[in-house]
């Protein structure tokens, strides 16, 4: 008997060690490394981009971006706790290392269920000058995307108030808030901010294109022919719009206007409930995948490949060139890379 007892003893003893241990290991894991001096996020950009900023920035008067703020913001967007079962964030569907995009047709929510539409790049989102946020527009602001996919029943599954619940559980948040806002209060709005405030710090400017644009490198031949077909050659059938009539460079991204973006026939559900879609930034297109709000179009290569896969031809046929001018804008495309963006620490995951 005692012998017995001695055996379900060092069962138990071994039981509690290995829960506490894990414990150990979990509460290690989900604490947010963070620098003691905070990361820069209020960046002097070079010339060309900082002019762009001046007439297109949709940053508004009360949300200014800070270094305290897009810390808090970062935090934020990578935590899992912002869902219903603690196994998605934002951070997610929008992974760094393919510019803030994802790298599927279509992005898992918390319960196993996927989306409806692909998800959308973040890069250079500050210089949309409307400020609509989401394939559709359905967002009128920034702060108001951010809480969009943490209560969607497939995405994130949180109501605001659970959100807040959570947020305030966590003995990380208070110091940072303090430190962002000036106050330990939590709620809705401060997280909305503070998302945004990270989102509109994700800014490409360390591409060659910006060398060259800086007077510090040189395009190809090829790279040279293939900015000229992008900014003069004009779409078929008498069309006077060009790459960059919907890609506006320095940050290759434009409001929607009327005639301004992506058409597709196949779907009617896009800005003010018609056929028209959001064009977002070309930045980094050469490292992204799953194309347009289908995500039907596999790369850069298809999108200009006639014939290439998608919904609704009107859509393609935009988006594809003359086989010959293909190389050309591969180059010029390519260029629009900043591999800063994708490995850069301030921008990457925090809870290691």
């Amino acid at each position: 008997m005692k012998k017995v007892i001695t055996i379900l003893l060092l069962l138990t003893l071994i039981v509690v060690f290995q829960f506490c241990s894990k414990k150990d290991d979990t509460a290690t894991v989900l604490e947010p490394v963070l620098p003691s001096t905070p990361y820069n996020y209020v960046v002097s950009y070079p010339t060309h981009i900082q002019v762009a900023l001046a007439t297109n920035d949709n940053t508004p008067p009360d949300n200014q971006l800070t270094n305290d703020g897009a810390t808090l913001g970062r935090v934020l967007f990578y935590d899992t706790k912002l869902s219903k079962n603690n196994t998605v964030s934002c951070g997610s569907c929008h992974k760094q290392e393919f510019a803030f995009d994802d790298n599927v047709q279509f992005s898992k929510g918390f319960e196993g269920g996927f989306t409806t539409r692909n998800s959308m790049s973040l890069l250079n989102e500050r210089f949309y000058k409307n400020g609509k946020m989401f394939w559709d527009e359905r967002a009128l602001t920034l702060e108001k995307q951010a809480l969009q996919p943490i209560q969607n029943h497939i995405e994130m599954g949180l109501t605001l108030a659970e959100l807040e619940t959570k947020v305030k559980a966590q003995s990380y948040y208070p110091a940072l808030f303090q430190k962002a806002f000036g106050s330990t209060d939590i709620d809705s709005i401060k997280i909305a901010k503070a998302i945004a405030q990270f989102e509109r710090s994700i800014v490409t400017y360390q591409s060659k294109y910006d060398q060259v644009k800086a007077g510090t490198a040189s395009f190809t031949t090829l790279e040279e022919q293939g900015e000229q077909l992008f900014l003069n050659a004009t779409g078929p059938g008498g069309s006077t719009n060009t790459c960059a009539t919907c890609h506006a460079p320095p940050m290759f991204i434009k409001s929607n206007a009327p005639g301004f973006s992506i058409t597709d026939a196949g779907d009617t559900t896009g800005i003010n409930g018609v056929n028209k879609f959001k064009s977002g930034s070309l930045r980094n297109i050469g490292n992204r995948v799953n194309l347009f709000h289908t995500g039907t179009v596999s790369n850069l290569t298809a999108m200009l490949t006639a014939g290439a896969p998608g919904t609704g031809t009107t859509l393609i046929k935009a988006h594809s060139v003359a086989p010959g001018d293909v190389e050309k804008l591969l180059a010029f495309l390519n260029t629009l890379t900043d591999n800063t963006i994708i490995t850069e620490e301030k921008f990457s995951n925090p809870f290691k």
